[in-house]
């Protein structure tokens, strides 16, 4: 599949380019043109861009496009798989004696404020879902994707069997409440920002979702 091996041994978005010129290099081009195409998508609308168009604003062939992205959909939302391997990996490697929530909560905490914040393109990404709601698609999918990770690394936690109920559920609840954070969070807050909203978020969900008294939610003390 184009683009399959590129996602494989690329740094990611956070990362500070890997080791060597090669993987600087390609950890350059691969954000120049998730920038370019996402500028487009902005500029024109998604079904006025094509490939080729991405491809000239970055000066590359279609050829080279396709060893770092599928589509053009691809280029503009496809950080979530940079996400879900790094929130996996930081939840099989918290400790076995700690619940699986906290556990979970402790991964988003190392993953996603690192992922996130340094994505230049954020707000404008988040801006395009609301202009061209057809776009939802991608990101339901990485959702999805990301949601089914999360539930296999609970159930391999916790022994639990593939179908339970107990891991889909604790996936569940720990990814809407990073995306409730994400949905709040504004990007010229920066890393510090994402990480109390996150915060703010699983405070809330450990306190059992109080109902707010009057103006914004309080993260209750500890």
């Amino acid at each position: 599949m184009p683009g399959q091996s590129a996602h494989e041994d690329e740094p990611g978005e956070g990362d500070e380019g890997g080791n060597g010129l090669r993987a600087r290099k390609k950890l350059r081009t691969r954000r120049e043109l998730r920038r370019a195409a996402t500028r487009l998508y902005a500029e024109r609308g998604a079904a006025h861009v094509t490939v080729q168009d991405i491809c000239a604003e970055v000066g590359i062939s279609p050829r080279t496009f396709f060893n770092y992205f599928e589509s053009k959909d691809d280029a503009v939302f496809g950080l979530d798989h940079r996400l879900r391997e790094r929130v996996v990996a930081g939840l099989l490697a918290r400790p076995a004696a700690e619940a699986p929530l906290p556990a979970l909560r402790e991964a988003i905490l190392a993953a996603v404020p690192a992922v996130v914040a340094s994505d230049t393109e954020f707000a404008r990404r988040r801006a395009l879902l609301h202009t061209e709601p057809e776009l939802l698609d991608r990101p339901l999918r990485n959702n999805r994707r990301m949601e089914e990770a999360v539930t296999a690394a609970l159930a391999h936690r916790t022994g639990a069997a593939p179908g339970d109920l107990y891991p889909h559920l604790v996936a569940a609840t720990g990814l809407a409440a990073m995306r409730a954070a994400l949905r709040g969070w504004e990007p010229r807050g920066g890393a510090e920002g994402l990480t109390a909203a996150l915060e703010q978020a699983f405070a809330l969900l450990a306190a059992g979702l109080p109902v707010p008294s009057a103006g914004p939610a309080r993260v209750p003390a500890p």
